[in-house]
């Protein structure tokens, strides 16, 4: 195929678009209803995501020291924690610290009765040990309890299994949903983009009768395909933004009960873009390779009922 056949072929794709604009439109709403759901369910269980992220940060481990320990003792076991597979931060609390933070939780009377009493720190020094993959956490607590000088640890094994089982769970349900609204989508187009090539079925005979390839033919469905599929893409980024943004506000109130900080959208606009504009010329070219594949192995016989 030369250049110049290929530069109309593809004008031809892009007139056709705009000639058959009520189809056209019809994809595009099609496409754009299916990505909009695939956007608002990504960004929905992006959200829960970054929430058990939240949540795993605060699961940690606290190791406790014992109060005859030496200085070198303590510095040799947070080196010693620091170097364990799975452990992804150690932080040393000193007990002036811990008691320090103590006191600022008690009311006034109570901290000052604590303070009067005796000057004695009844806390132990500890290590707080952030542990990078839940799924290995009763591993970890049990290499930290192997180590000397501890007095206690104090873990929530239950809770990081729950937090693994959530997150897992999240995953599967994120990917299924968003493999359904695709599967879902590509049908849809592929269907509406058989109407419109039935609906030209002379025209694909004609060309057929005058010796055009199928290349020939399928080019300017598949140049449709692209256009429909990228305005698709572009207006649905737009919608999903448009939503995302509304029931942000909507919920605002609840997150700042909650303190929880809803992530920024404008942080994966690119990234969804190319998802849309990918899935929408995917659906678009596919549903017109696939439609016309059986209609170029039967047409060609149209054009001489007339």
């Amino acid at each position: 195929m030369t250049a110049s056949s290929l530069r109309y072929l593809i004008k031809e794709g892009l007139r056709n678009t705009w000639t058959n604009r009520m189809m056209s439109v019809a994809s595009i709403c099609v496409l754009l209803s299916c990505l909009v759901l695939i956007g608002s369910a990504s960004m929905m269980f992006l959200n829960v995501n970054s929430l058990i992220d939240r949540i795993e940060d605060e699961n940690v481990i606290m190791v406790y020291i014992k109060d005859d320990t030496d200085d070198a003792a303590i510095t040799a076991m947070g080196e010693q924690l620091k170097g364990m597979s799975n452990v992804a931060e150690v932080e040393f609390v000193s007990k002036e610290k811990a008691w320090a933070d103590q006191l600022k939780t008690m009311e006034d009377a109570q901290a000052k009765f604590f303070t009067e009493i005796s000057t004695d720190i009844p806390l132990p020094d500890a290590y707080k040990v952030t542990v990078q993959d839940l799924n290995q956490f009763g591993a970890t607590v049990k290499a930290i309890k192997k180590l000397d000088n501890i007095d206690t640890i104090r873990q929530n094994t239950d809770l990081a299994k729950k937090l693994d089982t959530i997150s897992r769970g999240v995953s599967i349900i994120a990917i299924i949903i968003i493999a359904v609204l695709f599967a879902i989508s590509l049908f849809i187009i592929s269907n509406t983009i058989k109407i419109t090539v039935y609906s030209r079925r002379l025209e694909i005979s004609i060309m057929k009768s005058v010796g055009a390839t199928n290349s020939f033919v399928r080019l300017p469905f598949v140049v449709e395909g692209v256009v429909i599929g990228i305005l698709s893409g572009v207006l649905s980024l737009g919608v999903v933004w448009l939503v995302y943004n509304l029931a942000v506000n909507q919920f605002a109130d609840l997150f700042n009960t909650m303190r929880i900080a809803p992530l920024n959208f404008t942080n994966y606009a690119l990234i969804m873009l190319g998802a849309f504009v990918g899935i929408g010329v995917l659906s678009g070219v596919g549903g017109s390779l696939i439609t016309m594949r059986r209609y170029l192995n039967k047409e060609g016989s149209e054009i001489s009922a007339i």
